[in-house]
C-alpha cells in the first residue's frame, strides 16, 4: 500500500503542466530586494572581508612589506650561539691586550734622564764656543782690509786617456769583393765566417790602430768606433761596422755597430782565431 505522500516517478500530465505555466505567468517575474535586507548583506560582507585581513597580517597590524613593519627575529641555533659567544670573547681578550700594549709603552717611556740633559748641555756650549770663533774670524778678516785668505784650489781631475785622446779616422782598405750580410738571426755564424775570411795572421795582427776593410763604394758615416780590425757590412740591408777587438787570451769580442753614431747593436764573444 502506497503513502498518498509519496512522491511518484510519474510525468505531470498536460493539465498539471498548464497549471504551472498559469502560475508563473501570473507571479508577474522576480522582485527586488528590500533596502534593509541589502544594506545589511553588504555589512556583512564588509565585515568578513575586514576579519580576513587583519587575520593575514603579522604582528603589529602592519604588513611586512611597509616600511614601518617590525623586524622578523629569527632565532639562531645552539652552534651560532656559540659562535657568537666565542667571538666575542676574542674581540674582548684582544682589546685588552692592545690597552696593556699601550699602558706598557707609557711607563717604559720615563723621558730625558740626567745624561740626555747633561748631553743636551755640552752640545749647546760646543755651539756657543763655534759661534764664538766664527764671529773671531770675522772680526779678524774686516780689521786686515777685508781680504779674506785665499782658499786653495782643488786639484783637478786628470782627464781620462779615451777623453784625451782625438779622434782618428780609421784606415781604409779597399776590397773587390762584394760586402757581406750578417743577419740578427744567424749573428755568430755570420760572425764567425767574417773572422775567418777577413782578419789577419793573429802573429801580424796589430790591433794598436784601426783598419776599416770595405768596397769602394761602401758608404758609412763616420764615427768613433773604437780600436781595432773593422769590416764594413750589410745589417737588416743597412751599412753597418764590424769591429773585432785584441783577443783576450782564447776569446776575441765582435760587436755590430751602428754608422754615423758608433753605438753598439750587438756584442758577442767569440773563440779568437790562430
Amino acid at each position: 500500500m502506497n503513502d498518498a505522500t509519496e512522491p511518484t516517478d510519474a510525468p505531470p500530465s498536460p493539465a498539471e503542466e498548464d497549471a504551472v505555466r498559469s502560475a508563473l505567468a501570473d507571479a508577474g517575474g522576480p522582485v527586488p530586494i528590500p533596502v534593509e535586507v541589502a544594506e545589511r548583506i553588504d555589512s556583512v560582507i564588509a565585515g568578513l572581508a575586514a576579519e580576513r585581513t587583519a587575520a593575514s597580517l603579522p604582528p603589529g597590524g602592519v604588513h611586512h612589506s611597509h616600511p614601518e613593519a617590525p623586524a622578523v627575529v629569527v632565532p639562531l641555533d645552539p652552534a651560532a650561539l656559540r659562535r657568537r659567544r666565542r667571538v666575542r670573547l676574542l674581540f674582548g681578550a684582544a682589546a685588552a691586550a692592545a690597552v696593556v700594549a699601550v699602558g706598557v709603552g707609557l711607563v717604559s717611556d720615563p723621558g730625558p734622564g740626567k745624561d740626555d740633559l747633561a748631553t743636551a748641555h755640552r752640545l749647546a756650549q760646543d755651539e756657543s764656543a763655534r759661534d764664538s770663533a766664527v764671529a773671531g774670524a770675522e772680526g779678524d778678516a774686516a780689521d786686515s782690509g777685508g781680504k779674506a785668505a785665499p782658499q786653495p784650489e782643488a786639484p783637478s781631475a786628470a782627464p781620462s786617456p779615451e777623453l784625451a785622446e782625438p779622434y782618428v779616422a780609421p784606415q781604409r782598405v779597399p776590397t773587390d769583393e762584394p760586402v757581406r750580410e750578417v743577419r740578427a738571426e744567424r749573428l755568430r755564424e755570420d760572425l764567425v765566417a767574417l773572422q775567418h775570411v777577413t782578419l789577419p795572421h793573429p802573429t801580424a795582427a796589430d790591433y794598436g790602430g784601426a783598419t776599416l776593410t770595405a768596397p769602394t763604394d761602401f758608404l758609412c758615416e763616420p764615427a768613433s768606433f773604437g780600436r781595432g780590425y773593422l769590416v764594413g757590412v750589410l745589417y737588416d740591408g743597412k751599412p753597418a761596422v764590424v769591429a773585432f777587438r785584441e783577443p783576450v787570451g782564447s776569446t776575441q769580442e765582435a760587436e755590430v755597430l751602428a754608422c754615423g753614431t758608433g753605438d753598439v747593436i750587438h756584442s758577442t764573444t767569440l773563440t779568437a782565431t790562430g
